[in-house]
């Protein structure tokens, strides 16, 4: 069933540490006591290296802390600083169905997980997240489900989709790590179980010196300038602007227990706190929501008299959101998160070969806590204007609209749980041979996972008018004015999957007087497909001289997110029930289950060839890269549908999905550090352009919409479009030209740094959502409402960030800092907003501290 590999085409522009900022050359330019961190604020350093260098190059590039402080934002979200590297797109960026959305309100600022991140075109769930070189890759994380997030809801919750899923199971603050390393392309038969890229957090590990670090910042809406981003400027709804507040807090303590053993302990707290407003229609005081993101690390070290390092590591994270619904009264949903890693790692050489093994165990676990098991669409106003609340008395729709209004009740998002948990043991050794490196190595891993509704909701979707003013006994869903004629209940469920996994791989790679090769072969095994697949890696570069370097990659890249497809197999779509009076009978129906079975399908992959050219520039002495990338996505899984023999639809899945991802990529780097100016260090210039067009079928698997009864349909040009379809119509990503400016300074022997940074959208055509609604006719559904999108030229956009710090004392080795952030410096905005999110977040000031000893 395995096609012969196809072709893809990669460039790779090998960037000079030398010459990067942040590498020797910037090092040496700024003198700095032991345990200083004037180097911070560093630009990005890709490390791809020089023209005229031996070396294979990887497509891996290292974020180094002066980028993530320059482009993670008031929120020190490291991923947002992996987003600002060319061929990487957060999900905060990305266009929904072709239209920004960029009101935010304060559910936006509780959201305390790192930026979901799309590498190379590959879906958000597609990369591969290590720590330290261990996976802290989320296999379960993949949700079918397309719920609103919470802080653009303003209907039902999803049903069936749990909140607080992620792809990575660790969220690693900023204070604690030294830098990131990011493979988009061209990577190593080492790694796999991804159609992205791959990122590595690396952590400081135990060196055997005593020191610590103490870090603090803080941000609020009182450092936030916000603006009405409606293309009208209208605020109809009497939307309050967002009210919140953000504090961070990390300490860090390393010291040695003997001269060969060393301990290292991290512990960090990320808060936030905001308050909102009620929808008009509700009485009552306004409502409260919370978050904290807590990481804990314990990392031991200890070398043994036969040169062996033998390494212990755990880590945790515990992330809790407690969540109050402004739109529907009386609900709060409560979402925990609880992931453990536990490694341990030893090391040595045993004559000519270099051995590393390992075993991991990994939990993460994920529940999500209603406070209610119902949902009731009570009407407040009908479509003739007559007002129906008067039995309600905590709704009064009052005078401030007009048309038809709801007034929900409660919420059916209900108690439900995901655990993960794994086991892996890893093993790897090299050698020098025939005058090149071979490594190869191999791995196991279990994996068992469950997902499950711990008891039945009942959402009353529909109500009537009720004309006879009657109602039966005991039912709390009637009253003198309307009925609920239509409820729907989402049974109780419990589905358990194992998976066992091997993986293997071998490689080898060598370089000539103008030729580097490394050539590899990886082969992973799994028993939920029951398939066999096979991935060839090829890197090749040629340096016709000194000041040239050209590379090309052919490579294939397995998926390895079949265990998030099986963990939803036969969850309960529904049971549906009628009465058409307020005291008749319940009728009964049941649409039975979803299945997404796995029986005789290949496991997803995709090719990609890669061209590049690195090239010294004479002139500038700076360093020229060039990047061609081409993807295919083949054999993705896909929904698909059949009319089964009792008459229901059947969901199953197909390899009939696609994707296409290609990119052209344009770098500079050039670090002076030298300078004729008094009292500065160094300087460090980074540019780079992105042109990126991505494409996916619209049958994938990620389709079904989880709002209540509702089939969310967009009407464009005179056609009916499904959200799937206008997917495919406008491209996932409808940002085709992108750039980033980064230039950062150090001043007098570090004692100050300072950063600017610019990531530049491009004016593009593309689609918005007019915020209206029509109802107009869909040759599948029929007579439905339709979302109303209409034709929109985007503005160039440009965010420009600062980040600056001062060293305010100096005693030895204890040092203190006060650190200043600056996003959105010129208070702009990427696009409109909604009426409800009016409110555009502008220019933000986040303040902190860094001490160390």
């Amino acid at each position: 069933m395995r096609k012969t590999p196809g072709l893809l085409l990669l460039l790779t522009c090998p960037l000079v540490p030398g010459l990067l900022p942040g590498g020797p050359a910037l090092a040496q330019a700024v003198p700095e006591s032991e345990g200083s961190d004037a180097a911070t604020l560093a630009p990005i350093v890709v490390r791809h290296h020089k023209a005229g260098e031996t070396e294979t190059s990887e497509g891996a590039q290292e974020v180094e802390t002066g980028e993530i402080a320059l482009f993670g934002g008031v929120s020190g979200d490291v991923n947002a600083a992996i987003a600002a590297l060319p061929g990487v797109q957060d999900e905060t960026r990305r266009t929904v169905d072709g239209a920004f959305d960029t009101g935010t309100n304060s559910d936006t600022k509780l959201n305390l997980q790192p930026s979901r991140l799309s590498i190379s075109g590959g879906s958000v769930n597609e990369n591969l997240f290590m720590m330290n070189g261990v996976s802290i890759s989320s296999t379960v994380a993949a949700e079918p489900f397309t719920a609103t997030p919470l802080d653009k809801a303003d209907g039902s919750t999803g049903i069936n989709t749990i909140y607080g899923l992620h792809p990575q199971s660790q969220y690693i603050p900023e204070a604690f790590i030294e830098k990131v390393e990011v493979q988009t392309s061209d990577i190593s038969a080492q790694y796999g179980g991804f159609q992205g890229g791959v990122v590595n957090y690396r952590l400081r590990e135990p060196s055997g010196e005593k020191r610590g670090l103490y870090t603090f910042g803080y941000t609020s809406d009182a450092l936030t300038h916000y603006s009405n981003g409606t293309p009208e400027g209208s605020n109809p709804l009497g939307r309050s602007k967002p009210e919140w507040t953000r504090r961070e807090i990390g300490f860090e303590y390393e010291t040695p227990l003997s001269d060969r053993t060393a301990l290292l302990f991290s512990i960090s707290r990320n808060a936030a706190w905001g308050r909102k407003q009620l929808d008009y229609q509700y009485l009552g005081e306004d409502v409260e929501s919370d978050s904290t993101s807590d990481f804990a690390r314990l990392a031991l070290r200890h070398q043994a008299d036969d040169g062996g390092v033998f390494s212990l590591s755990a880590a945790a994270t515990d992330y809790d959101q407690d969540w109050a619904s402004n739109y529907a009264w009386g609900y709060t949903l409560a979402t925990r998160t609880r992931a453990r890693t536990l490694t341990a790692l030893y090391e040595n050489s045993f004559g000519p070969w270099d051995m590393t093994s390992s075993l991991t165990y990994a939990t993460n676990d994920v529940e999500n806590d209603s406070n209610v098991d119902y949902f009731a669409n009570w009407i407040g106003r009908y479509y003739d204007n007559t007002e129906l609340d008067g039995a309600l008395g905590w709704c009064n729709v009052g005078a401030l609209t007009t048309g038809y209004v709801s007034c929900m009740e409660g919420g059916f998002t209900g108690d439900k749980r995901l655990d993960d948990d794994s086991l892996r043991a890893d093993l790897k050794v090299s050698r020098a041979l025939a005058g090149g490196e071979l490594r190869f190595g191999a791995a196991v891993q279990k994996t068992r996972a469950s997902r499950s509704r711990l008891k039945d909701t009942t959402a009353y979707a529909a109500f009537n008018r009720n004309f006879s003013g009657i109602c039966a006994p005991g039912d709390a869903f009637c009253n003198a004015d309307q009925y609920a004629w239509i409820k729907v209940i989402y049974p109780a469920y419990a589905t358990t999957v194992e998976a066992h996994k091997l993986e293997a791989f071998t490689e080898w790679e060598k370089s000539w007087d103008r030729i580097d090769l490394r050539a590899g072969l990886r082969l992973d095994r799994n028993d939920v497909l029951d398939n066999t697949d096979v991935a060839p890696r090829l890197s090749l570069a040629f340096r016709p001289n000194e000041a040239l370097r050209v590379d090309l990659g052919l490579n294939r890249y397995y998926s390895d997110d079949y265990l998030a497809y099986a963990i939803h197999d036969n969850t309960p779509i529904a049971i549906n029930r009628m009465r058409f009076s307020p005291i008749g009978d319940w009728t009964f129906y049941d649409f039975g289950h979803y299945r997404y079975t796995q029986q005789g399908l290949d496991t997803p992959y995709t090719d990609e060839i890669k061209l590049g050219m690195t090239a010294d520039d004479p002139w500038s002495e700076g360093v020229w890269r060039l990047t061609l990338l081409d993807r295919h996505g083949r054999d993705q899984f896909a929904q698909a549908a059949r009319t089964g023999a009792d008459g229901k639809e059947i969901n199953f899945l197909t390899n009939a999905g696609s994707s296409r991802y290609r990119e052209a990529r344009l770098e500079y780097d050039r670090v002076w550090d030298r300078t004729r100016l008094r009292n500065l260090d160094s300087v460090g210039l980074r540019l780079s352009g992105v042109f990126a067009d991505n494409k996916t079928s619209a049958s994938s698997y990620y389709d079904s919409d989880d709002a209540l009864n509702e089939l969310d349909l967009i009407w464009y040009r005179g056609t009916s479009y499904s959200r799937a379809e206008f997917s495919e119509l406008t491209g996932n990503y409808d940002i085709p030209v992108r750039a980033q400016v980064e230039l950062q300074t150090s001043w007098k022997d570090g004692q100050y740094g300072l950063g600017i940074g610019a990531d530049i959208n491009f004016a593009y055509d593309g689609v918005r959502d007019t915020d209206v609604d029509e109802t107009h006719t869909n040759p599948t559904y029929g007579d439905r409402p339709h979302s109303l999108f209409e034709d929109y030229r985007f503005k160039t956009y440009a965010q420009i960030n600062l980040s600056a710090q001062a060293r305010i004392f100096t005693d030895g080795d204890r040092e203190a800092y006060l650190k200043l952030k600056i996003a959105n410096l010129l208070d702009d905005s990427a696009g409109p907003s909604t009426l409800q999110n009016p409110w555009v977040e502008g220019r933000s000031v986040w303040l902190g501290t860094q001490v160390t000893w």
